[in-house]
């Protein structure tokens, strides 16, 4: 019996312990799960992770139509914070969708920071959903349609959209884009655009001749060509003429290098002719140096033509980063100019106007001369242009979104075919900043409200056109230097008459001519640069000389005097032969010698003396037109014995005289003596 019971309590122990296994079993199964699913909730964020990080706005498709995907790409510059977010649960991308926008107003407001209107779509991506692209970028990719997770936009408008990043109820970064979205209904009555800016960089050549771009110039460039070169519509560009022939006449091998890539960048753009440096139209008109400024704008189109690859030139606009008074306008009529565009701050001498889309007529001094339109860029959109933002990409963006919606208000209160023409750029005229400025030509390439146009679509001006006044003062005064200016040109021009056709070191002056006109130059470089030019035209003369410390010796009233003139130049040169001296003459008139090049010759020049003697010869050589001196004056010593024969002549008579004197006075002491001995008178 014991050993049944024995048997039936160690039955009973197990049943009871497998019953307590299994309700503990049971409890773990329920418990764990929930614990799991709560532990994020109730645990503390991590601590390595800021509540706010930096992040930017990079790439996006800005035009979406329906049936396509909207594309957003983000930067992360901080790698370390970046890696952690991907690691860490909870964290989404949220994608806020708002109502369309309804006014320039309320899009300018929205770029400036204000919250958007109410949300009409939110849609939350999983952190581990997002693509990470080969540099690291955070790619998202949202769908366009009707499903739970998808964006489900029917109606034409440009949207708001918010981007944040969340980790559990933390929002990491917030921040507010745009998209257009586009549907077959869209209008097709654009809105003509020109983007325009100036690259006048400082003087790139030094006073010696020397080429010496500096690297913040390079740089420059250098971006310009990433922005010129996507996928971006056409834009209109003054460039430097100076600065496309310094690159191209630069020794160093990288210069070339960017020179063809800009040339490239380019050739899918709009040139602006201008002058070879910059050259105030006003004062050159005032200060009676107009003559000048068209030799400026033939060499700036003559450098363009040569320089600019495929690129279009545009020679009847003309673009202008500083006020133009009614005479400068008069003169740019005068040259063919059909367009005068404004940068914002240069519109400021003569006021705003009443609309920055249409165009109006300049109204300057010749009334009966050929209408000039006047632009001007919108100075809302050069104010955003302007504005430094370290999210680029959006700041493109924002300005597309406000070109679109001030194309729908102004469809939506004109029946007609749109003639509105809007002008962007910054608010002095400057290359903005190069991401921006692909991105906002990429944006709106694309947009199907607006048409991308170069300056040479403004419209032309009419008799209906509304005129503005132009002011009649200049901010440059050129007048000061108009008198350095025409005698540096007289020197040039008398310097070439030495040479038997044009060659490189002419075309140097020219150009270091007009250089020295530039109105960039204050007044101690105008000066330096002034004396370099100076300097190298008188270098390039003193290549012709005479040898120096020479004696002559003439040994007749009417001899010859032979010199002999060095060229050490490649190049043939010519010079005029002066001579001067009191005691010789020079029966031939000054003779104009030609030598040839790394030569020397024999000048030939018959002399009369006029006395004996050594005295000093001076000889001074001079250019052809005889204006200008030829290296320095050379001092040389003839000695002359011209009248050597005469003196023996008189020498020969003074002996005869003396002989007869000596015989006539021997003779007569001879009849005296004889006559006291005679023996008469003894």
């Amino acid at each position: 019996m014991n050993g049944v019971a024995d048997y039936r309590q160690i039955v009973m122990s197990r049943t009871f312990f497998r019953r307590i296994m299994r309700c503990m079993v049971a409890c773990i199964a329920l418990i764990v799960p929930v614990s799991l699913t709560q532990a994020p909730l109730s645990a503390d964020q991590p601590t390595t992770l800021p509540d706010k990080i930096e992040a930017r706005l990079i790439g996006q498709n800005f035009n979406v139509s329906i049936g396509r995907q909207f594309r957003f790409v983000l930067s992360i510059p901080n790698n370390n914070t970046k890696q952690e977010l991907l690691t860490t649960p909870q964290t989404v991308l949220r994608v806020e969708v708002h109502t369309a926008t309804t006014s320039r107003a309320e899009v300018r407001r929205i770029t400036q920071g204000s919250p958007p209107t109410q949300v009409v779509e939110t849609i939350d991506i999983d952190i581990r959903d997002v693509t990470i692209n080969e540099n690291g970028d955070l790619v998202a990719i949202i769908a366009s349609g009707s499903a739970p997770d998808e964006i489900n936009i029917r109606k034409t408008g440009v949207y708001p959209v918010s981007l944040s990043l969340r980790t559990g109820t933390v929002e990491r970064f917030r921040f507010t884009t745009f998209i257009n979205f586009i549907t077959v209904q869209t209008s097709s009555n654009t809105l003509s655009v020109s983007v325009v800016a100036e690259f006048v960089p400082p003087v790139n050549q030094l006073p010696n001749g020397d080429i010496a771009i500096v690297d913040s110039t390079r740089r420059t460039l250098q971006n310009l060509v990433g922005a010129l070169s996507g996928e971006g519509g056409v834009m209109s560009l003054s460039v430097s003429p100076e600065l496309l022939n310094s690159l191209a006449l630069s020794e160093n091998p990288n210069d070339a290098a960017l020179l063809g890539s800009l040339q490239l960048a380019l050739s899918r753009h709009q040139l602006l002719a201008s002058t070879f440096v910059p050259f105030d139209v006003s004062s050159a008109q005032q200060s009676n140096l107009s003559t000048v400024f068209i030799q400026q704008l033939d060499r700036g189109k003559q450098i363009l033509n040569l320089r600019n690859g495929d690129a279009p030139i545009n020679p009847r606009t003309w673009f202008s980063t500083r006020p133009i008074s009614r005479e400068g306008i008069s003169l740019l009529a005068q040259l063919g100019y059909t367009n005068v565009v404004f940068s914002p701050n240069a519109a400021r001498s003569f006021g705003s106007l009443s609309s920055y889309s249409l165009q109006y007529r300049a109204d300057y001094v010749a009334p009966d001369g050929p209408r000039v339109s006047l632009g001007v860029s919108d100075p809302v959109y050069a104010a955003s242009l302007s504005r430094s933002t370290s999210n680029p990409v959006l700041a493109g963006i924002g300005i597309a979104a406000e070109l679109i919606t001030q194309q729908s208000e102004l469809s939506r209160f004109q029946t007609q075919t749109l003639r509105d023409h809007v002008i962007v750029s910054t608010l002095d005229g400057s290359v903005p900043n190069p991401v921006l400025l692909n991105s906002l030509l990429v944006a709106m390439s694309r947009a199907p409200q607006l048409a991308l146009r170069p300056l040479s679509a403004i419209p032309r001006p009419t008799a209906a056109s509304t005129p503005v006044r132009m002011p009649s003062s200049t901010e440059v005064d050129l007048s000061s230097r108009r008198s350095s200016i025409t005698d540096l040109a007289s020197i040039i021009a008398s310097t070439a008459t030495m040479l038997d056709a044009p060659i490189t070191e002419r075309m140097w002056w020219d150009d270091a001519l007009l250089l020295v006109q530039s109105d960039t130059l204050n007044s101690d470089r105008f000066a330096d640069y002034t004396r370099g030019l100076t300097a190298k035209l008188r270098s390039f003369r003193a290549q012709v000389s005479i040898p120096e410390s020479l004696t002559f010796t003439l040994g007749g009233k009417t001899s010859d005097l032979r010199l002999q003139l060095r060229n050490s130049s490649s190049n043939p040169l010519s010079v005029l032969v002066t001579l001067s001296s009191a005691k010789l003459s020079f029966p031939e008139k000054p003779q104009i010698v030609r030598i040839d090049a790394n030569s020397a010759t024999d000048l030939v020049i018959p002399v009369v003396a006029r006395a004996n003697g050594t005295f000093p010869l001076e000889v001074v050589l001079y250019t052809p037109d005889g204006l200008t001196q030829v290296g320095k004056r050379i001092r040389l010593s003839a000695r002359v014995n011209a009248l050597a024969g005469l003196g023996q002549l008189a020498s020969g008579v003074a002996i005869l005289l003396l002989m007869s004197w000596w015989v006539s006075h021997w003779r007569k002491k001879n009849r005296t003596k004889a006559a006291e001995n005679h023996p008469a008178l003894r």
